[in-house]
């Protein structure tokens, strides 16, 4: 009979897990996820996934008719559009 009572346990083996990269996107989603979720809704939930794109495609169409009309620059619709391009990922991201 081996007696296990006074053998050392040796200590697990623990790996850590990278923590996801944080880019602008990513924090945008997380901001966007944090926002939806106080309102009681998720991006992970498809219906709301689906609204929150509609809303961003209006949201695009309304940036890209201040361009045509001369409202924004091309620095600034450039801009806008990254940063709603970005916007738009936030489902996959969260």
């Amino acid at each position: 009979m081996i007696h296990l009572a006074h053998r050392r346990r040796r200590p697990a083996v623990v790996h850590p897990v990278p923590d996801p990269p944080s880019t602008p996107a990513f924090e945008l989603a997380l901001t966007v996820q944090a926002m939806l979720q106080a309102d009681g809704q998720s991006l992970h939930d498809p219906a709301t996934a689906q609204a929150f794109a509609t809303t961003l495609q209006a949201v695009l169409l309304l940036v890209d008719g201040a361009h045509a009309q001369g409202i924004l620059g091309e620095e600034q619709w450039q801009a806008m559009r990254v940063m709603l391009d970005d916007m738009r990922a936030a489902p996959d991201l969260v």
